[in-house]
């Protein structure tokens, strides 16, 4: 009786563990399926890409742009003697850069954007465009039958400085003809960025000097 009884638990026992051993072959059989299926499935919406090595090679540099064609129309220069001071004073760059309150190009145009390229030819035109608004607005507030000298300061003072000056003392005064007191005041158009400039002092000095030695 008593072996009877311990081959049962010997059975029991053997039945246990062979019901585990299939257990656990079940569960490795449902795991490579579920990997063999991930493995051919496409890829899922949304995931990360796999990172691919860049070709190995020369570093390739980034072109420059073109210069632009000549599309400004020129119009006549109003003053040749002047329009050669303002091209040696600023010198030609073909590409922008940055001066002070802007991007300019050429002979101290503004530029179009701070990556444009022109050619001098294209440079030029500009330069007789803006040469040619300056001397107008000049014109407009020096009396008439002043020394032609008086006309290139200005014109060059706005040209290099800007407009603004017509309706400041300096307008005043050129309009009363009270010309040591245009001088003067010319004279104090030598700041950059708030600051005396030696370059700009220098400029203002050769345009009052024209009053009596026109260009």
């Amino acid at each position: 009786m008593m072996n009877e009884y311990v081959l049962v638990l010997v059975i029991g026992a053997l039945s246990i563990q062979s019901l585990a051993l299939i257990y656990v072959l079940i569960r490795m059989i449902g795991v490579t399926d579920r990997a063999l299926a991930r493995a051919q499935a496409p890829e899922a919406v949304g995931s990360t890409p796999p990172l691919t090595a860049s070709k190995p090679g020369k570093a390739v540099a980034p072109s420059m742009p073109s210069p632009a064609p000549v599309c400004t129309k020129p119009v006549d220069v109003v003053d040749q003697g002047l329009m050669n001071f303002i091209k040696k004073e600023e010198g030609f760059q073909a590409k922008a850069y940055w001066d002070y309150k802007q991007y300019s190009i050429g002979y101290g145009t503004k530029a179009a954007s701070s990556a444009e390229v022109i050619t001098e030819a294209e440079a030029e035109a500009r330069l007789t465009v803006e040469i040619d608004k300056a001397w107008k607005l000049a014109e407009q507030v020096i009396p008439a039958g002043s020394p032609i000298g008086i006309q290139q300061a200005l014109t060059d003072l706005t040209y290099n400085a800007g407009s603004g000056w017509e309706h400041a003392s300096l307008g005043e005064a050129v309009k009363a003809a009270k010309w040591d007191t245009v001088k003067a005041d010319i004279l104090q158009y030598n700041h950059a960025g708030g600051v005396v400039n030696a370059g700009l002092t220098a400029r203002r000095e050769a345009e009052v000097s024209w009053f009596d030695k026109p260009l």
